[in-house]
């Protein structure tokens, strides 16, 4: 397939994704990845389609580490993946991902490590949540941002407060 088709075949795609039509542009990917094995922005909306509507992690999680080695610099595919590492519970997986998408051009800083942070914070260590949603408050670039981290900092504090007088 000619670069031109390939390029007319993602555009439906993007058109498929928009108007909620997901058999239909699983089916486009789905013939995309046969053609160009490598495309990374390709395994990146694959990888979402089966995460967020097939709730089929495994393949998601696969299709999500194509999607960041092939495609490094498309921010949707590095959000999407920490926030399946961080939910499914791959916490190596998830500081290296996470140290890596810090570098990424363009990513929102702040929420990566808000990612992290509600990891840890599920995970029963507030007091690494405290540092990681510090570095998100720090990270921020909108008040509404930075305020909902510095909220977060409060609530475990209160929760650490709380314990403590117990």
């Amino acid at each position: 397939m000619e670069r031109l088709e390939m390029d007319v075949l993602m555009i439906r795609v993007h058109a498929c994704m928009n108007s909620g039509r997901y058999a239909e542009a699983r089916r486009l990917l789905e013939a995309v990845l046969t053609e160009e094995p490598a495309h990374g922005v390709a395994h990146g909306m694959m990888g979402w389609i089966l995460w967020a509507l097939v709730e089929d992690h495994e393949r998601a999680l696969e299709h999500f580490r194509c999607a960041v080695r092939w495609a490094p610099h498309f921010v949707n595919s590095w959000k999407h993946y920490l926030n399946l590492l961080a939910g499914d519970g791959h916490e190596q997986e998830l500081h290296e991902a996470c140290a890596r998408a810090l570098h990424v051009p363009g990513i929102d800083r702040a929420e990566v490590h808000a990612i992290v942070a509600r990891y840890l914070e599920r995970s029963g260590r507030p007091e690494q949540a405290m540092d990681a949603f510090r570095r998100a408050r720090d990270q921020a670039v909108t008040d509404a941002a930075r305020n909902e981290h510095r909220a977060a900092v409060r609530r475990l504090r209160a929760r650490r407060r709380r314990a403590f007088w117990s």
